[in-house]
């Protein structure tokens, strides 16, 4: 299940980001115009953040198995179609079909922390998730630009393929639907956001994922300029937070074991407002060893937004699980792309460096006003609500 769970995770994050890095070699190798670059990312984010919410309640009813198999099959079928068109209506089909497949194994993945890890473990699952996410965006620019410059761009997709089949064959373990009826999705959303443990996680989510999605994205840019490195060396950066992410994992089920989960959500939000903070006092600074300390002190407390997810997954109804985990992964992916929205407006205004600078410095408020928040939204307020959910 632990296989199952970060293969996914890498999967839905590398297959953004790795297509990225290899657009310039898709757009010359077809003649097509730059209008495609844009459409090679869209065509996979929008069906999957449009459609995430609307997948919960077919996890469901059929279960985590059925679900995952079915999206790990579309998954193949998009990459393969990807990997082998002829021009641009093809490819994009392709990239449409993985968005779609995408919005499907990503809530069947998050709910497989409660049905199938026992609870000792789901903390460390969600840990693990979180790392793989984090090595997908930031390995994604480095691979897709090396199988595009040394062997060719459809061997990305190749590497894509490859990954959701063992999607596709680590899903048989997971456990099958019941059968049961479960509420139509305008009666369940009223249902689960009574829960108060619901509500603030997604507002958590949010100002975390607004807070670090935005510079993040932007990040390679400014470090180019910064340093005048190529587009490879400049991803660097994301690397290291990757990595701290990963160093980070083993101790977040510890902390949420000795300190609650709201404790442990506040303390990792609070060093990544320091981390940020720091990155926005430096500025046009081009002092290396500060910047690799804050980078990991944004990865490192990264890891401990992991409680989030399997909090609001232990107290929901085991019915509306699906539905919850939908709704969170729809939080995530929205307020990452409002993230770099409000990033891409403070860049825009110029010169780079100081837009970036300024997008860092309300990342930093952002995400310290969650950690503020968190010891008080996290967790349901009396243990009868605790009863009530159950």
């Amino acid at each position: 299940m632990l296989a199952l769970i970060v293969t996914v995770a890498f999967l839905v994050a590398v297959d953004n980001t790795i297509v990225a890095a290899a657009a310039g070699s898709i757009v010359a190798d077809l003649g097509a115009g730059i209008g495609l670059v844009p459409w090679l990312g869209l065509g996979y984010t929008l069906p999957f953040a449009a459609l995430l919410v609307f997948t919960g309640p077919v996890i469901d009813r059929f279960g985590a198995r059925a679900v995952l198999r079915w999206g790990g099959a579309g998954f193949t079928l998009g990459a393969l179609l990807a990997a082998t068109a002829w021009g641009t209506a093809p490819l994009v089909a392709g990239r449409v079909a993985q968005g779609v497949a995408a919005a499907a194994i990503v809530p069947a993945t998050s709910t497989l922390l409660r049905s199938a890890l026992p609870p000792a473990r789901r903390t460390t699952g969600a840990a693990g998730w979180l790392a793989a996410l984090a090595c997908g965006l930031a390995g994604g620019p480095v691979l897709g630009g090396a199988l595009s410059q040394y062997l060719h761009w459809r061997w990305v997709f190749w590497a894509v393929l490859a990954c959701a089949v063992v999607v596709l064959l680590l899903a048989g373990a997971a456990p099958a639907g019941q059968g049961e009826r479960t509420p139509r999705l305008r009666r369940a959303l009223p249902e689960l956001m009574r829960h108060q443990t619901l509500t603030g996680s997604l507002l958590l989510q949010a100002l975390w994922g607004i807070g670090v999605t935005g510079v993040a994205f932007f990040t390679p840019l400014a470090y180019g300029e910064l340093f005048s490195v190529g587009p490879g060396t400049a991803a660097l950066p994301l690397v290291i937070v990757a990595l701290a992410v990963i160093a980070a994992t083993p101790l977040v089920g510890r902390a949420v074991r000795r300190l609650g989960a709201g404790a442990a959500v506040s303390g990792g939000l609070a060093t990544v407002a320091a981390g940020l903070g720091t990155l926005a006092v430096l500025g046009n600074e081009p002092a290396i060893v500060p910047r690799l300390a804050a980078l990991a002190l944004v990865g490192f407390g990264s890891a401990f937004t992991a409680p989030l997810t399997t909090q609001v997954l232990e107290a929901v109804p085991s019915r509306l699980a699906g539905t919850a985990a939908g709704l969170l992964s729809a939080s995530r992916e929205l307020s990452g792309a409002v993230g770099v929205g409000l990033a891409g407006a403070l860049v825009a205004l110029g010169p780079l460096m100081d837009g970036y600078t300024r997008a860092l410095a309300l990342s930093a408020v952002l995400t310290a006003v969650a950690a503020s928040l968190a010891t008080r939204l996290l967790l349901p307020r009396h243990t009868d609500e605790v009863r009530k959910i159950r």
